[in-house]
């Protein structure tokens, strides 16, 4: 019987790790983050993952329950490290299109990392066998931060700033006019190198193009 095999061990919800335990969490979810992208999802050992990670299959299923908890934990970390990128110090102070850019810069060094080139491949590779992977990725990450993205955009409208009918859909194509070509070449595995001139030159003129198309008529 193989370890993916291995009857599982259901969540445990009260179930809280201390800084040690933390810390091991974070160590199975490289070493699984690694194994999902080299491996795909199916072919995925949880035993190499916990060869690398170090620890028992019993952890393992006691923080994750079973394989799609541990992709789903991959995927929620990963939108999580996003967030983090996207948040802007002291936001509500700065001048939005200083927001928006800085939004913008950290979105595209995201959307060009190899880590997260990878983690979409995997998915697409994936998508057809495992739809439910499909879904926790559409649930989990570009969800959370167009919503972050259009709370930002909601309190500009708010401040008559911005003139806008729905801003999640401002968010969407805000968002996608920073992934420009680029994305699509880090999912292909070319590897992008912009220097930071280069990227600043493109955020700044993506987020010019938005504000302009968005601004509030003030001579009504």
């Amino acid at each position: 019987m193989s370890d993916d095999n291995i009857p599982l061990a259901s969540c445990d919800p009260d179930y809280t790790p201390r800084e040690k335990g933390l810390l091991r969490r974070d160590k199975i979810l490289d070493a699984a983050t690694e194994i999902f992208c080299q491996n795909g999802f199916e072919a995925a050992s949880l035993q190499e993952i916990m060869s690398i990670a170090g620890g028992s299959l019993a952890t393992l299923y006691r923080l994750f329950g079973n394989k799609e908890g541990l992709f789903q934990a991959v995927i929620e970390r990963t939108s999580g490290q996003m967030i983090e990128k996207l948040s802007v110090p002291c936001i509500e102070a700065k001048d939005p299109e200083q927001v928006l850019t800085s939004m913008g810069m950290s979105f595209l060094d995201l959307l060009t990392s190899p880590k997260v080139g990878a983690i979409h491949r995997l998915l697409i590779s994936e998508s057809a066998r495992y739809p439910q992977l499909r879904e926790i990725f559409l649930k989990t990450a570009p969800e959370r931060n167009m919503r972050f993205v259009a709370d930002y955009l909601q309190s500009l409208v708010d401040k008559n700033y911005l003139q806008l009918d729905d801003c999640y859909i401002g968010a969407q194509q805000l968002m996608s006019m920073f992934k420009g070509n680029y994305h699509m070449r880090c999912v292909f595995g070319d590897e992008v190198k912009l220097t930071n001139v280069e990227k600043q030159n493109f955020v700044s003129r993506a987020v010019k193009l938005f504000l302009n198309g968005c601004a509030v008529n003030r001579t009504e």
